[in-house]
Order: C-alpha cells, then structure tokens, then sequence
C-alpha cells in the first residue's frame, strides 16, 4: 500500500471541519475526567496498585481515539498520518507530566509519596519501545513475521513483558 489518501470531501466547508474537530476533542476531554474517576474506584475496589491501574489500564483506555484514529488512516490510505498521529501523540503526552506537575501544588509531582520505581520501570520501557519504533522507521522492511515489520513484533512483546512484569512486581 502506497501513501495515497483518498480525495478529500471537497463540498465540506473547513469551519464544519473545525468544529467537529473541537466537539470531538470536548467530548474524548470529558470521557478522560470519567475515566481517571473510575480507574480510581477500581484501584479502592480491587487493591491493585495506582502504578499499575494508571500506567496500564489508564493508558489503554485513554489511548483508544489514538488507535481508532491511525487505523482509520490507514484505512484510507494517509500511512503518513497514521504514523504522524502514533508519534506525535507520543511526543505529546509525554507533557502531561508537566501539567500535571503545574497543579500539583505540594511542590514537584517528581519527588511525590508513591512516585518512583514503577513510573522509573513504565519510563524505561516507554524509551526502548521508542528506540525500536525509531529503529523500525530508519531500517524499512518490507515483510516480517506475520506480515508486520520486526519493530512491531518487538514492541508487543516489550509492552506484554512489561503488563506481566508490573503486574508480578506490584
């Protein structure tokens, strides 16, 4: 498949564009105060750790409009898209730490009580996961086992190592 995107909708007006854009927005903004409300219930309900609950089923659930989005780029032929929206969302939530530590008002959210091995563990293996993507966007391949390229295969196995490691460790 070659980076051609479907012709766009030329009758639809760019401010229509625009709003959908920011509703949409709104509405995933509005779904991510729900979901961090519910990821603590199930952390008071299950006793499962925060570290675990946040940086595994938080960061699934909060990820879904980033899945959705690429695989529906890439459905309509916009590879680069899809690859710009993975990264750049990437490159992007990496600033929530900073926000966060904006309206942490206790001082930096860095030296909090319960912050330290497991968000220094998700980090490490967010960085390699990140270094096998980049290695896969420098050395193309057009075919791997299963017919996805090497990095992806490596990058399930990194995250599964790491779901099974914080789950055992925590």
């Amino acid at each position: 498949m070659t980076d051609e995107p479907e012709p766009a909708n030329q009758r639809e007006r760019l401010s229509r564009l625009l709003v959908g854009l920011v509703v949409a927005a709104g509405l995933t903004g509005v779904s991510g105060a729900f979901t961090a409300e519910t990821a603590e219930n199930i952390v008071q309900k299950t006793g499962l750790p925060e570290a675990v609950v946040g940086g595994l089923f938080m960061a699934v659930a909060t990820s879904l409009p980033g899945l959705v989005t690429s695989v529906a780029a890439v459905r309509r032929g916009a590879l680069t898209l899809a690859v710009s929206d993975v990264v750049g969302g990437n490159f992007f939530d990496v600033l929530f730490v900073a926000g966060a530590d904006l309206v942490y008002l206790h001082g930096s959210i860095y030296h909090a009580k319960g912050v330290g091995l497991p968000e220094i563990f998700l980090t490490s293996v967010t960085i390699l996961m990140n270094v096998v993507l980049m290695a896969g966007l420098v050395f193309r391949q057009k075919r791997g086992p299963g017919n996805i390229g090497f990095e992806s295969v490596l990058m399930i196995v990194l995250y599964l190592t790491g779901f099974f490691i914080m789950t055992l460790a925590m």
